[in-house]
């Protein structure tokens, strides 16, 4: 009896031991903040944030203009680069030395055969054009047109540089000033072919019509690819048939120099106005000597850019809005749905009092 009450007395002491020694739950603290989770939208270890208007993907976006290698159309595929890097995607400007529908078909072609995303092109001729346009699309190419355009054909889009009505008629507007709205003009072109050249001849035609009686357009003229050397012998052909003719148009941007050229040769300058679509840093040095007053055009980089940026919106199925605002450009787009325009902005007229102004 006596070792059954040693064992009792035992056993209570464990009992209270061990429950002195156990740990006591600490209290839960209904108010204490959960653990930050791990967040899934940091930014890039480099510190860069995503700009606005990023392309969901690196599409590849290629663009054929009607010639490389002239300040023009390098002006347009800087400003391709431009938007290249501003929004993730890869710009390949893929063109020829001479303008040439047959090659413009070739390289079209063959980025069909690369199987790019989109293909824009400055279109030449588009009866040559208009059916590998219709293949690209049947290849599941997204495909549009910038600088000059092809109506008829399968593009999405025109991207264009100014209302192909507003510039043929301010660079006839502007001639008319020069030559005191009465005289002969002539009109020196690039490829016969060329759909915007072509159009902007209509135009001018139309505006001397419409609102000059007294000017008289006595010859169009064509050169093979756009030749400032052969643009240079038409000009000189046509002051020695219309020896009173009173004003000269290059057309296309190549033709500026040969033309501007043949009026300094022929000791005529100021004489007989020249005038036509040239860029800045073709222009000046004629501008500047006196044989132009003034050259009508728009921002070729800005156009490039703009052209890029179509060429996402395309792909990634956005619509265009009647105004749009495109990250990089200072003024809004403007879209007219009817024609399936995109355009860029009204014509530039430069002068000598801006020509120092641009660099392209």
């Amino acid at each position: 009896m006596k070792s059954l009450r040693v064992w009792i007395i035992l056993m209570l002491i464990a009992v209270v031991v061990l429950g002195c020694t156990s740990p006591t739950p600490a209290p839960t603290n209904t108010s204490a903040p959960p653990p930050p989770a791990q967040d899934t939208q940091a930014p890039p270890s480099d510190g860069e944030q995503p700009q606005e208007g990023k392309a969901s993907q690196n599409w590849r976006i290629a663009f054929i203009p009607q010639l490389i290698g002239i300040p023009y159309f390098t002006a347009m595929e800087e400003g391709g680069n431009d938007a290249a890097k501003a929004f993730g995607v890869t710009y390949l400007n893929v063109g020829s030395p001479t303008a040439n529908a047959a090659e413009q078909v070739r390289l079209m072609e063959n980025l069909i055969q690369q199987r790019v995303d989109a293909i824009s092109i400055s279109v030449l001729d588009s009866a040559s054009l208009n059916p590998v346009m219709e293949r690209a699309e049947q290849a599941g190419i997204v495909v549009y047109t910038s600088d000059s355009d092809s109506p008829s054909s399968v593009r999405r889009v025109y991207v264009a540089q100014a209302l192909d009505k507003d510039l043929g008629y301010t660079l006839i507007d502007r001639l008319a000033m020069q030559i005191g709205e009465a005289g002969q003009i002539g009109i020196i072109s690039g490829e016969s072919t060329a759909t915007n050249l072509n159009t902007w001849i209509d135009f001018m035609k139309e505006a001397v019509a419409t609102k000059y009686p007294n000017i008289e357009i006595v010859d169009i003229r064509y050169t093979q690819g756009g030749s400032s050397e052969d643009a240079l012998r038409q000009a000189e052909e046509l002051m020695t048939r219309y020896p009173d003719i009173k004003g000269l148009i290059a057309v296309a941007s190549t033709t500026v120099p040969g033309v501007a050229k043949a009026v300094e040769n022929a000791g005529k300058t100021g004489q007989v106005a020249v005038i036509g679509y040239g860029s800045p840093n073709t222009v000046r040095p004629f501008i500047k000597s006196g044989v132009m007053k003034e050259s009508v055009l728009w921002n070729p980089r800005a156009l490039g850019y703009l052209n890029v940026w179509a060429g996402i919106q395309l792909l990634e199925g956005k619509p265009f809005q009647e105004e749009n605002i495109v990250p990089g450009l200072s003024d809004p787009v403007k879209y007219f749905p009817d024609s399936k325009i995109l355009l860029l902005g009204p014509p530039l007229v430069i002068d000598a009092n801006n020509v120092d102004n641009f660099d392209f």
